[in-house]
């Protein structure tokens, strides 16, 4: 697992996109819908894209890294917002746990390995599941991918990492 956490160091580029389906709100007995099905062409296939940066920086402790990641999200009617987003990624006892970096300190999913190359992770937020999978390709690749289901929520997160340099 060592290894594994290690190949994560350095600087990586990314590409995401973000696929919003239609969700039903179970209390009301509405779908409600992202899509604007009068007109398709300014909202095709309602897919938002971040493209950016990101590190995983080794603190204190050379078993935790600051995950950071800056980019510019594309939406559908080509409107574009900065983002960031931080997280803090430990191993401790042959498991790799991510959290939010906040103090407290509070879990954001731990990864559960199918096999060297496969994850899986689970978060609850309120009613909001977010279920997570890395697919680890290559030391220098991989793939995280995100569902997330709420009452009013139901989209797909799929972001591809592809590694700038080993060291930070």
């Amino acid at each position: 697992m060592l290894k594994v956490f290690q190949s994560f160091a350095g600087k990586w580029s990314f590409n995401r996109n973000i696929v919003h389906k239609s969700v039903i709100d179970v209390s009301q007995q509405f779908t409600f819908s992202t899509v604007d099905k009068n007109n398709n062409d300014n909202n095709i296939n309602n897919i938002s894209i971040v493209t950016g940066t990101a590190s995983f920086e080794q603190l204190d402790n050379e078993f935790s890294y600051r995950y950071q990641e800056e980019g510019i999200l594309k939406q559908p009617d080509n409107t574009t917002f900065n983002i960031s987003q931080r997280y803090i990624y430990k191993l401790k006892d042959d498991m790799i746990s991510v959290y939010f970096d906040e103090r407290p300190e509070r879990l954001f999913h731990t990864l559960n390995f199918d096999n060297s190359s496969l994850a899986k992770g689970h978060h609850l937020c309120g009613n909001d599941t977010y279920d997570a999978v890395y697919q680890l390709i290559s030391p220098k690749e991989f793939k995280l991918t995100y569902s997330v289901l709420g009452p009013k929520k139901n989209y797909k997160i799929t972001t591809t990492f592809s590694k700038i340099d080993n060291i930070i």
